[in-house]
């Protein structure tokens, strides 16, 4: 089987002063308040606000919502490398 003759990269990149991605966030960390919240709210609504029965999920809400703590978002060192490597992509700036 031939094979096609691969030329020289294209020497016409837009001219960008750098590279970037927008948003390079790896994962999210998502907040486990949030279930107990829908818990709650389950309960109050087929026992009725304020129900006997409810007391225990108002009270693990309470608690998770006084100790939480929201995680930094992981970023991506993408942006890093494309800026490192763009120079080279693009070639020489007086060509």
């Amino acid at each position: 089987m031939a094979y096609k003759k691969v030329g020289p990269p294209p020497k016409n990149l837009p001219p960008l002063p750098r590279l970037k991605i927008r948003k390079p966030i790896l994962a999210k960390g998502t907040n486990q308040c949030f279930v107990l919240m829908s818990s709650l709210l389950n309960c109050w609504a087929s026992n009725g606000e304020g129900a006997a029965q409810c007391v225990s999920f108002e009270h693990d809400l309470k608690t998770c919502m006084e100790v939480y703590k929201p995680e930094k978002d992981k970023l991506s060192t993408i942006n890093y490398h494309a800026q490192r490597l763009y120079p080279k992509l693009r070639g020489k700036v007086n060509d």
